[in-house]
């Protein structure tokens, strides 16, 4: 196992009522006039939003507001963010809503404190600009998946093309986090379910790397799985079940915590959200579903051209699922149609044909997954292999 430095230093505060603690807590780190950021307006149908300016005037915050957040965030509504945040004078930013907008946020944070077009900030660009200051930013998640609560990431869509570009520094961690289960009971069965299978796959990805002996970081990964497999279905069943919402959420919390499941291993690369950023670039997609739709085919790609590797996937079905075949090649694929069983029962397409991606379409989103370099870590991917992997789950 390598060397690693854990660290989280956002502070959750989970649970029913939890907003209670917001606008005093806006004020001990200093804030004084917010920068309220949110998506669609759907927190002004559920309460939540009263309650945040209730909060606001118990602490005498003052506040500015950007709405519209869309999901797959663009970088028009971060640059939006970062003029309001600096031409009404605010010191504290509060994203309320899912994914989307807690990514933007984190972009908006950045790019006021940075003197250049935020771009430059993104990761891999090559103007050599650094973060090296943040606006302090807190988060109200009303929607699991993503893990941007709790972790230094977020993705941003830029360019006529659509491009994915991922913004990410310790800086960029919530000073705090509200988590309310109650908030997410509205959230559609789609939206609901995609989040399911961005969370698993924020699991597998971590999980999937060479084995270099990081068995506590495993066994602990691999109980939030089966966690995230016994409680969507509950969610399916009753979307008010608190206790699986709870699990549901904090195990969204908890993949990506200080990418805890990730320490001591040899690598970042993540290549399913590689590919599955191609997929909402071209077809504004749901995350959570081009995960779901990509995952199994990747799996039977590198156990095939890399059968090396065997054993690690063998592990998963015989420990995540409870397969007992002692074949490691026999466990595997039994693991790989559980997994797709699964994403079935959630609601998932069965295909990208089902999803209505176009096969003429497959060539190119090839090209653009790999055009930063070659994806993967248990096998190489470059253009080719991606294509492989796209017919295969057409």
């Amino acid at each position: 196992m390598d060397n690693f430095i854990f660290s989280i230093p956002t502070t959750a505060y989970f649970g029913k009522g939890q907003i209670n603690i917001l606008g005093a807590t806006i004020k001990a780190h200093g804030g004084s006039k917010v920068l309220l950021a949110y998506g669609g307006g759907s927190i002004k149908q559920n309460g939540i939003y009263e309650t945040i300016l209730e909060q606001f005037s118990q602490a005498g915050l003052a506040h500015v507001e950007l709405s519209g957040i869309q999901p797959n965030p663009r970088v028009e509504s971060v640059e939006e963010g970062i003029e309001l945040y600096r031409n009404n004078g605010c010191d504290f930013i509060l994203a309320v809503g899912g994914g989307s907008t807690l990514d933007a946020c984190k972009a908006i944070a950045a790019g006021v404190k940075y003197d250049g077009p935020v771009n430059d900030l993104f990761v891999g660009e090559s103007r050599g600009a650094t973060i090296s200051e943040v606006a302090p930013l807190a988060t109200i998640l009303t929607m699991a998946g993503t893990g941007s609560e709790m972790d230094m990431g977020g993705v941003i869509t830029v360019g006529a093309d659509h491009k994915k570009k991922v913004i990410m520094h310790p800086l960029l961690n919530p000073l705090f986090s509200i988590l309310d289960p109650e908030y997410t009971y509205t959230v559609p069965e789609y939206h609901s379910m995609a989040g399911v299978a961005d969370i698993l796959c924020h699991l597998m990805e971590q999980y999937f790397t060479p084995d270099v002996a990081a068995k506590v970081q495993d066994r602990m990964n691999e109980g939030v799985m089966k966690v995230v497999l016994e409680d969507a279905p509950k969610i399916l069943a009753n979307p008010q079940d608190y206790d699986a919402r709870a699990n549901i959420m904090w195990a969204s919390s908890m993949a990506l915590a200080g990418f805890q499941f990730l320490l001591g291993k040899p690598s970042f690369a993540f290549p399913l959200h590689g590919m599955g950023h191609e997929l909402s670039s071209k077809y504004d997609m749901t995350h959570g579903v081009t995960l779901a739709l990509l995952t199994p085919a990747w799996m039977r790609h590198t156990m095939s051209t890399a059968p090396a590797y065997l054993p690690i996937f063998a592990r998963f079905a015989r420990n995540v699922f409870d397969i007992r075949e002692e074949d490691d090649a026999k466990a595997a694929e039994e693991g790989v149609k559980k997994l797709q069983a699964f994403y079935s029962a959630i609601k998932m397409p069965a295909n990208l044909r089902e999803a209505g991606v176009k096969e003429e379409d497959l060539n190119v989103m090839a090209e653009k997954a790999v055009e930063n370099g070659k994806l993967g870590i248990l096998t190489p991917l470059g253009k080719d292999e991606v294509l492989q992997i796209l017919r295969a789950a057409f």
